[in-house]
């Protein structure tokens, strides 16, 4: 959610009033005072956040019926046949609601083992939590790794037992795999002779460079044991993949970079991806990038299944139903994108821009200020234009609040030992941006 300072004390909430400010003439009304403006951000954020915890979700999606998993209204029979594996930094809390559906109501479980790979230090963050924490008596092992976010020998290891396990399932078992954001440095399995410091060491000259996680993932699929559909590849069992998305969109093949998911990157995507950022590699590498099969067929991947159970979109959502409920009908969320992406910086400067279009043309200028440049610059579908100046002029009518609510994620190209983080860069970009306006 963007919350933007028209000037120093006025807060995300825009209505009608014209306040003449230097020589920029802007539309803008504050519907509360700044304590409550600000009450009502963190409690529109913690709805968001709400709304995509992975116990609730789970409790959502997943139930048992008549000896039958239920999954989204899909029955898959159980035989106390099923095992569990998992990575990423919210799979820890998706084990106990999926144990206690595997569980019937005289005591018997049908999950016969389990194990994640989840963040180092996570159980002693939610030791306040145990709602969250699998039962003490849970099948499911927890291992952790990867600290701060680094694929470390910790979680490498992790990584092959969980493959071992694969390896030994039947066609009868079920294996239900558990992923989310932070799955690729929590399931490191890089393809021999690559060492994990050397692949470790690729991915970060690639994310200092700026690259996506989309180009992230695409250089992880080709370099890894696991990903891109490495992981599905290794067994032919009933799989069943409940995801939970940190990527602008969902794409299967992206998340965790795909274990489950047929890759179908063009052989040459991994080394596009590696001269668009100017990284050199060893031959042994190159010679990797260049032999990895990608003749999986979705033939070959007719044992899985997965299933987004939550993603931006579904805290964004969250995010509207928080701030419907805390102002009534007479607020006017604007979920604008949930794709928003580039550069921190210059993103906002963008949102400064369509903070100042926004305001001239509550003001009663041309809504020709609205440029279709400029939605495109912050991932707005251009269809939607007629629809935010059809809600502005509600606004205009009748005097309300409108809050502009926006997911996705931006990058940074790190100069130096850097500082802050990503919405810092932009949060300050857009404030330097309206300050010049307000100086013209």
């Amino acid at each position: 959610m963007c919350s933007f300072p028209l000037s120093r004390n006025l807060l995300l909430s825009i209505g009608h009033k014209v306040i003449h400010m230097k020589s920029l003439t802007m539309a803008a009304k504050v519907g509360c005072n700044l304590q409550e403006n600000i009450t009502r951000i963190k409690e529109a954020f913690m709805g968001g956040v709400n709304a995509v915890q992975p116990h609730e979700l789970i409790r959502k999606h997943i139930t048992q019926d008549s000896e039958k998993l239920v999954i989204n209204g899909i029955k898959f029979d159980l035989q106390q046949n099923v095992y569990m594996i998992g990575f990423g930094k919210a799979v820890i809390g998706m084990v106990r609601p999926i144990e206690r559906a595997l569980t019937t109501s005289d005591g018997v479980t049908h999950l016969k083992r389990g194990i994640i790979s989840v963040p180092f230090g996570i159980q002693e963050t939610f030791i306040n939590h145990p709602d969250i924490l699998p039962e003490e008596n849970s099948l499911v092992e927890i291992v952790e790794g990867a600290k701060d976010n680094i694929p470390d020998e910790a979680a490498f290891t992790t990584a092959k037992r969980i493959v071992s396990l694969v390896k030994k399932l039947g066609e009868k078992d079920i294996l239900l795999v558990l992923i989310s954001g932070g799955g690729s440095a929590l399931l490191p399995y890089p393809i021999p002779p690559l060492s994990l410091n050397e692949k470790i060491e690729i991915i970060k000259s690639l994310s200092q460079a700026g690259a996506s996680i989309t180009d992230l993932n695409t250089v992880r699929k080709v370099l890894s044991v696991t990903k891109g559909g490495g992981l599905a590849e290794l067994t032919k069992t009933r799989i069943i993949s409940l995801i939970l998305s940190d990527i602008i969109n969902s794409p299967l093949d992206m998340i965790a970079s795909g274990p489950t998911v047929c890759n179908r990157d063009a052989p040459q995507s991994a080394e596009k991806v590696l001269e668009k950022y100017n990284i050199s590699t060893p031959g042994h590498i190159k010679a990797i990038i260049k032999g990895k099969a990608t003749s999986s067929t979705v033939a070959e991947f007719s044992h899985v299944t997965n299933y987004i159970i939550g993603s931006n979109k579904t805290a964004l959502l969250g995010v509207e139903t928080s701030l419907f409920s805390q102002t009534g009908s007479h607020c006017y969320p604007l979920i604008l994108s949930s794709s928003l992406r580039g550069e921190a910086s210059e993103i906002g400067r963008k949102m400064a821009e369509l903070v100042v279009a926004i305001t001239q043309i509550l003001g009663g200028k041309q809504d020709d200020q609205l440029s279709n440049s400029l939605l495109s610059d912050l991932c707005v579908d251009v269809d939607k234009k007629k629809a935010i100046i059809d809600t502005l002029e509600k606004i205009r009518k009748f005097q309300s609040p409108i809050w502009l609510v926006f997911g996705g994620e931006t990058t940074v190209t790190v100069t130096g030992s850097g500082r802050g983080g990503r919405n810092q860069e932009m949060v300050l970009s857009a404030s330097v941006a309206l300050e010049e306006v307000l100086k013209c």
